[in-house]
């Protein structure tokens, strides 16, 4: 193995190309890092710019490399002595760091996505090792020249909040869109009282209940999913502070002590001292609070305001009891003047909390359902393979209404394809899955009913009939029959959804009306029926455990979730489309020489 204090042949190869970059001085040669475990070189970037009062025209830096290059990180970090020290966009926070090494902590961001460092065309990263490492350096060049002309965002681009060192494991979710931007718009209170709900099993999140006024009137009142409610614990008080736009100190860095938050409110003619001592009063318990400090932001660069942004922040214990001003008596007046005095003092450090938000718009932005689908009351008949496969894709693409009916209980055998768990054997399947996807989203509202759709209640015929999606999951024969004789009170999309043996055929039956065509269901399915029996005749179906012949469904669980896919694909294109008459769609995998090829659909 070689020794990783001697750079390796590519390192000092990628040194040699910086020769041609005349702005670059190198100060000290590749040294090894045992602390980071990457290799280190020093260095000075001179820059030809007019004077600017955050970036000066000669700056030290230490480049990171990680012992796989040309592959691995390569970071640029600040000099603690003649480097940058304030933070800019497109920088982490710059904080002096570890007094063990000679950088701070304000890596910059040098990503292809940067606009601002794309005017010589440096858009796409080489992993050549001769030209990674000048390609970096160029980037850093662009960089320091952009930030000295205050470039480094530029209008249209995408808003990026600067970065809030936090100060402990907590994390504070709300719920903010462009539409609660115009109910707080209406709002004129500046400050206020909110309800934050911890987690039962992660008491260190918090989740906004509710904001109100000091007078204890309810302002705004967040609507979450059906399994919020059963994990939350009793809420919290706590206080909310709202600013005019973001506080933040040039270039870039947020307030990191009481006396930079009282000077940033300040610059915005916002006393928070007088905010505060309004508040304060309600949170006088010997327990650490948390305040809300809010603030408009925009979607874009230079773009129009459209979005409250909640930055929480986690108060001191404030004064009581006996603990009052010297000169001052037992009241809040001199409880006051000790928090201004000591507790709030102007060089005691902020503790910033991670906050988070929690709208449907932001956490599904991964991936998610188109709005017709995803707006739509969904009744899935069959909790089995392909029903949970089914549900759970649905529920994780952001359909919130779902009701589940299934009558069965979870089988040792269910296993091998299905989403449940050993958790959930003996248990009805319906309402296992309900549980299940209403922790996949705060917004989820899943139901499970434990009958079959033949055998209903009053009530849940009532439930059923504000469906708006039908879909067939069980493979029943008698179940068609009956969605053909239910009284559905208006029209309805109905999907029926099963699979060949093996599950190499899909059929997906669609139609659209007040009921379910019985019998264009069974003519289209017939002949397919027909074929797969032929194909499949004589062969032995798999049983599951000794005594009475009771044969199961044979497909394994790739195959199931790969037809799952498909019949998701197929709902959504037809709740954006509805057939005018019913149809059938069949997909079959593809195979040549035992290799798998894909899934087609076939002609019917």
């Amino acid at each position: 193995m070689s020794d990783k204090r001697i750079p390796p042949t590519e390192l000092l190869a990628a040194r040699r190309t910086l020769e041609g970059i005349s702005c670059v001085e190198l100060l000290y040669d590749w040294t090894w890092s045992d602390q980071l475990a990457k290799w280190t070189l020093y260095c000075r970037i001179n820059i030809n710019s007019p004077p600017s009062p955050f970036i000066p025209q000669s700056t030290d830096w230490y480049v990171l490399v990680s012992p796989e290059y040309p592959w691995g990180d390569i970071g640029f970090y600040p000099a603690k002595k003649n480097g940058l020290i304030h933070t800019f966009p497109h920088q982490n926070f710059n904080s002096f760091g570890d007094n063990k090494v000679p950088w701070r902590k304000g890596k910059l961001c040098l990503d292809t996505s940067v606009h601002a460092l794309g005017r010589q065309g440096y858009h796409s990263e080489p992993y050549d090792p001769y030209w990674r490492l000048e390609w970096h350096f160029r980037r850093a060049i662009e960089w320091l020249v952009a930030a000295s002309e205050n470039k480094l965002v530029s209008q249209g681009e995408p808003f990026e909040l600067p970065y809030f060192p936090v100060g402990n494991f907590l994390t504070a979710a709300f719920s903010e869109s462009a539409e609660s931007f115009t109910e707080w718009q209406k709002i004129p209170d500046p400050v206020g009282l909110v309800h934050l709900v911890p987690l039962r099993k992660k008491p260190d999140i918090f989740f906004v209940e509710s904001f109100q006024s000091i007078r204890g009137k309810e302002l705004i009142r967040l609507t979450w999913g059906k399994k919020m409610d059963e994990l939350k614990n009793e809420s919290l008080l706590g206080i909310w502070i709202r600013l005019k736009k973001i506080p933040i100190l040039k270039p870039w860095q947020v307030p990191l002590t009481w006396k930079e938050l009282r000077e940033v409110c300040r610059e915005q003619e916002i006393n928070i001292n007088e905010q505060l001592k309004i508040v304060a009063k309600f949170i006088r318990d010997r327990k650490n609070h948390i305040a809300l400090i809010g603030f408009p932001i925009p979607a874009e660069i230079d773009g129009s305001l459209h979005q409250i942004h909640w930055q929480a922040l986690q108060l001191p214990i404030l004064s009581e009891g006996t603990k009052t001003a010297k000169g001052f008596r037992t009241n809040e007046e001199g409880y006051w003047q000790r928090d201004k005095i000591e507790i709030l003092r102007g060089d005691v450090n902020l503790v910033w909390v991670n906050s988070e938000n929690w709208h449907i718009s932001q956490i599904v932005t991964r991936g998610k359902l188109p709005e017709p689908l995803a707006s739509k009351k969904i009744l899935l008949l069959g909790a089995g393979a392909i029903g949970s496969a089914v549900a759970e894709m649905l529920s994780r693409g952001n359909a919130q209404k779902i009701t589940i009916l299934d009558s069965d209980t979870l089988e040792i055998g269910n296993l091998t394809r299905h989403t449940l768990s050993l958790h959930h054997l003996k248990v009805e399947k319906a309402t296992s899955i309900a549980a299940r996807l209403n922790l996949t989203s705060p917004y989820a509202t899943v139901v499970g009913i434990n009958r079959d759709f033949l055998l209903l209640e009053k009530t849940d015929k009532s439930d059923i009939q504000q469906s708006e999606i039908i879909l067939d999951c069980t493979g029943s024969d008698a179940v068609p029959y009956h969605l053909e004789h239910f009284s559905w009170g208006s029209c309805k999309l109905f999907i029926s959804i099963s699979l060949g043996i093996g599950g190499k055929r899909l059929f997906l039956f669609s139609a659209y009306g007040d009921s379910f065509s019985h019998a264009a269901f069974r003519e289209m399915l017939a002949p397919w029926l027909q074929k797969e029996f032929k194909e499949y005749e004589g062969q032995q179906l798999p049983r599951e455990g000794i005594g009475c012949w009771h044969p199961v469904f044979p497909a394994r669980i790739d195959d199931v979730w790969i037809m799952a896919s498909i019949a998701v694909k197929h709902i959504e294109s037809s709740s954006t489309s509805p057939p005018e008459k019913p149809n059938l769609a069949v997909f079959e995998q593809l195979y040549e020489n035992g290799t798998f090829l894909g899934v087609h659909q076939v002609d019917c």
